[in-house]
């Protein structure tokens, strides 16, 4: 379950920062660490800070974009602290381990943290299904990656053992979700059509569509069925 669970870091400014995070999540279980466009790669900094922890650095994927790294997953959860704009979508580090332990049963998980100084951009953040906030001091609540990390990283830990000791009859099977990679086909092809057909004359339209099937947690063949109804529609235009 917990090898479903990968850590993305993007554009990580300094490298101790990586071996850091990777520290955070080898004490808790997970190895799987996504680097997207870090600033500065593997070095001697980021395995000394590692303390340990460097099998988890050397295996690190290096990816360009940030949809490389979320293509195979089916839940993609991304840290924030925009809070006025993601009411919708918000959840905090304790029910966001329970729900990534519950869906990593069925798929790959992303948990994306972003830029040091800047988080994550609006476009990465319209990518993600939930925005994870740590309701920290509102006086001081400045956390640096690696805490952050650690922090999301114990409560998967704490949400994995206590599934691991419930009876096998009561964890519930889930069916198959749809990819991040396959919701996008979707969205552009979505996009095209009701371009074409004018429902869609701003980009506000697509935003909130996006929303809603991030939040209905489309499964595949479910999936399947919507591009069928998009294709058929585009064959009566015709």
């Amino acid at each position: 379950m917990l090898n479903n669970i990968k850590v993305v870091l993007v554009e990580t400014s300094h490298s101790g920062n990586i071996g850091s995070a990777a520290r955070a999540m080898k004490t808790m279980g997970l190895t799987k660490l996504y680097l997207v466009a870090p600033k500065h790669g593997i070095d001697e900094q980021a395995i000394a800070l590692a303390a340990g922890a460097d099998d988890v650095v050397k295996q690190a994927k290096i990816v360009p974009h940030f949809d490389d790294a979320i293509a195979d997953c089916s839940l993609v959860i991304g840290t924030s602290a925009r809070l006025r704009h993601l009411q919708n979508t918000l959840i905090e580090p304790r029910e966001c381990g329970e729900k990534v332990i519950q869906m990593a049963k069925c798929g790959q998980i992303a948990l994306v943290f972003g830029r040091e100084r800047v988080g994550l951009t609006n476009e990465e953040l319209l990518k993600c299904h939930y925005h994870l906030t740590i309701p920290a001091n509102p006086d001081y609540s400045s956390l640096n990656l690696a805490m952050a990390v650690q922090l999301v990283c114990y409560e998967l830990r704490m949400a994995f053992l206590h599934q691991q000791s419930l009876p096998v009859s009561t964890i519930d099977n889930v069916d198959t979700l749809a990819t991040a990679q396959e919701l996008e086909y979707f969205y552009q092809h979505t996009e095209q059509l009701y371009t074409k057909l004018k429902f869609i004359h701003n980009q506000g339209v697509m935003q909130k569509l996006r929303r809603l099937y991030h939040r209905a947690q489309v499964e595949k063949n479910e999936l399947n069925i919507l591009r069928g109804m998009l294709s058929a529609v585009e064959k009566s235009l015709k």
